[in-house]
């Protein structure tokens, strides 16, 4: 999906790509922003995005702060961001800034007809090629660490169905909690039985009833204290769980949705993240009109072959337990 951020001057930019074939969706939210303040609190709910286009002239931050904050979000999203500012020329120093943040495609022609072809070429495959920008770094890398203010956080993953990857995302979650700091324990209340096959294959070391693998702890039952987080993976279990954090993995396939739709319903008034895994980007903005509500907050997963590697959704996962993080 397109989020488009404009100003009431270039409100209908974007609407001729309604008629090419095979075009994203767009969201288009027209009015007066400031770009530091929406990527702090309000690009969350858009974190689905796959393209993000920012028309200048409707953003109040300096241009100091505008770059700034461009270079942050890309730090932290995934999305790519194309920049609209008739007539900047490269020797001016918000171009200077805009490619030292990582933006490549900025869309700078006067005339209508010249800026829509630059929007095109900037969402392109390849993107605009006219400029060479610095590549960044993300934030979210393996290895980022942080400090907790968590006691027992309880957090129960229940799946709508089986087979659709549940317990590797809870594996992975479990992971990225303790490669970032965290102690946690992984408790399987499902009948899958994996956790022997898990201590063979990483040679784990046998304590409490479970074993640990550094600061991770794997086993079958709650442990009654000593860990910021305990992860319990309830496969296709309808438990009633007083959790703190609740975690729903859904399927979207048309056979499965009538398993997800079942299980929303039975938490229809629980707070809780929706973990679609395995979504084309395309039908993303789909699934968040069915899905997301006031109590539920949709996410979609990015594939993960290793049940013990989470960093491909650390971002997700950061961003259901962000409240819990002290400091870096």
């Amino acid at each position: 999906m397109i989020l488009y951020l404009s100003s009431q001057q270039h409100t209908n930019l974007l609407d001729f790509l309604a008629e090419k074939e095979d075009a994203l969706p767009i969201k288009k939210m027209t009015g007066n922003f400031m770009l530091k303040q929406f990527v702090i609190y309000d690009m969350r709910n858009f974190s689905h995005c796959t393209e993000l286009v920012l028309d200048r002239i409707a953003f109040g931050d300096e241009d100091r702060d505008f770059a700034q904050a461009i270079e942050e979000f890309l730090t932290m999203y995934n999305a790519r961001i194309t920049v609209i500012c008739e007539g900047l020329k490269e020797s001016d120093p918000l171009c200077r800034a805009l490619l030292d943040a990582g933006v490549g495609n900025i869309v700078t022609d006067v005339e209508i007809r010249g800026m829509q072809e630059e929007i095109m070429q900037s969402l392109s495959s390849q993107g605009m090629t006219r400029y060479e920008p610095k590549e960044q770094k993300k934030t979210e890398r393996k290895g980022e660490r942080y400090r907790f203010m968590a006691d027992g956080v309880r957090i129960a993953m229940i799946s709508s169905q089986s087979r659709i990857g549940t317990t590797t995302m809870a594996l992975g979650f479990t992971a990225w909690l303790g490669n970032a700091g965290a102690s946690v324990a992984y408790v399987e209340k499902n009948a899958s039985g994996i956790i022997p096959y898990l201590s063979d294959a990483y040679e784990m070391d046998e304590e409490a009833g479970g074993y640990r693998l550094e600061k991770m702890w794997y086993g079958t039952q709650t442990p009654d204290a000593g860990f910021h987080f305990l992860l319990e993976d309830y496969g296709t279990g309808r438990q009633e769980t007083d959790a703190d954090i609740l975690l729903l993995v859904c399927g979207t396939k048309p056979y499965e949705i009538v398993h997800t739709m079942k299980l929303l319903k039975q938490y229809e008034t629980r707070a809780a993240f929706v973990l679609c895994p395995f979504v084309e980007s395309a039908l993303q903005d789909t699934y968040v009109e069915a899905f997301q509500t006031d109590y539920h907050k949709v996410f979609f997963l990015e594939y993960q072959p290793d049940c013990m590697n989470g960093s491909p959704n650390a971002k997700i996962f950061k961003n259901i337990i962000e409240r819990y993080i002290a400091g870096e």
